[in-house]
């Protein structure tokens, strides 16, 4: 269950937060921690938007409709990262499973709880990002 031959699923995202879920966390922050043919994603990067997440988080009731607009700026993020039309950094596989995460939540009753489990594997995310010494 290894990132890039496995992308994050939809059902992650609606359903508990299982072994199977930590485990690909693990090795997508691995992937975007070490260098190849582009830079590693930055902490700062990372922590741009985990930093927006939480906000939404504080006051979830009231600020869940600055949800949509994490795709744009994730978009920007992308887009400023290109050096000669190439991203110099790994923001654009990133941008790619975040935008499929926050897809997958619903926007009904299961939204709180569809959140939560985007929360806790951007969480992940971050702190598998940290333990292979992302920048």
């Amino acid at each position: 269950m290894r990132y890039p031959d496995v992308k994050l699923k939809k059902e992650w995202i609606q359903n508990p937060i299982s072994n199977e879920v930590v485990e690909w966390t693990k090795s997508f922050a691995e992937y975007l921690s070490i260098p190849n043919e582009r830079k590693p994603l930055t902490t700062s990067q990372l922590r741009k938007f985990f930093g927006e997440i939480k906000r939404i988080d504080t006051d979830f009731n009231n600020k869940k409709v600055d949800l949509p607009m994490l795709n744009p700026m994730l978009a920007y993020a992308v887009g400023r990262d290109k050096k000669n039309n190439r991203n110099v950094t790994k923001i654009l596989e990133f941008s790619e499973e975040i935008m499929t995460a926050l897809t997958s939540i619903r926007n009904d009753e299961n939204m709180h709880k569809d959140f939560k489990s985007f929360l806790k594997i951007f969480e992940s995310i971050v702190a598998y990002h940290k333990y292979f010494g992302g920048n």
